[in-house]
């Protein structure tokens, strides 16, 4: 049986520089390093999550990936959809 990775995401809506509304969700990913490799590449992957129904894309197709910082542990960043609507994205890997 493959082992895979479990990841706290969270999508935070901004508006004008404030919280608007967040969600989170627990997926599954193959490695942490994977799933920071899909934002450096830009990488739209659909998945449902782990724990109740939540699906969707981990990067909406054709979203722009500003200021991204990752470490051993979390990854943040600003997604801004084609559209223009701005999420910021908070992931933590659960050890």
């Amino acid at each position: 049986m493959l082992h895979m990775t479990l990841v706290i995401e969270t999508n935070l809506s901004m508006v004008d520089g404030d919280i608007h509304d967040f969600q989170s969700r627990t997926i599954k990913v193959a490695s942490w390093n994977d799933y920071i490799k899909e934002f450096i590449d830009n990488k739209s992957v659909t998945r449902t999550a782990h724990i109740g129904s939540m699906f969707g894309t981990t990067i909406p197709q054709g979203a722009t990936i500003e200021n991204l910082v990752h470490n051993d542990h979390t990854l943040k960043c600003d997604v801004y959809s084609y559209s223009g609507v701005h999420t910021r994205k908070l992931s933590y890997l659960v050890k």
